[in-house]
């Protein structure tokens, strides 16, 4: 009876370790991407190519993976306009950018991501047509990504933008 009981608590208790950690692992349907597959596919689709500059000790892009990219508006709008692609800034993997073979380090200093979360926004041709240093709420990042994503970067200020959809950031 005894062990009928132990085993009864222990059953109980990884359930609710379980429903615990799903939570934090199935966050969001964000499909990343590799920067040759994302540029690859680009150039096929005509969508853009985001990248995430992150870091295992960084904790703000922690709470972009458990805050942000969760949210259903942030992934319909990089679903629309663009392939994201993580990239450590301390990493020493190798990966192939406009043909050129680096690592995720190397790559990130190129764009002078020196911080993270960094977001850096590129066309079809890998040219970078916007930045964002720092940590974004999901009701603006959002924005911030159909705002690059619709080609009004140059074209109209990103707080009229968000003026114009209702979000005061004032």
């Amino acid at each position: 009876m005894r062990l009928v009981w132990s085993v009864k608590r222990f059953l109980i208790g990884l359930f609710i370790l379980l429903i615990g950690i799903l939570p934090a692992t199935a966050q969001s349907d964000i499909k990343w991407k590799s920067l040759s597959e994302a540029q690859e596919l680009a150039k096929e689709e005509g969508k853009k190519v985001m990248l995430f500059v992150d870091a295992e000790w960084c904790g703000y892009c922690k709470k972009m993976y458990e805050e942000v990219f969760p949210e259903q508006t942030v992934q319909d709008s990089l679903h629309k306009y663009f392939y994201p692609v993580r990239v450590d800034i301390e990493s020493d993997r190798k990966i192939v950018f406009n043909g050129d073979s680096l690592t995720e380090q190397q790559l990130a200093r190129r764009f002078r991501a020196s911080s993270t979360p960094t977001f850096i926004f590129l066309d079809q041709e890998g040219n970078t047509i916007g930045r964002q240093p720092g940590f974004l709420p999901a009701h603006i990042f959002d924005k911030l990504v159909a705002f690059v994503g619709s080609d009004l970067t140059g074209k109209k200020s990103f707080r009229q933008y968000l003026k114009n959809h209702g979000v005061d950031i004032n």
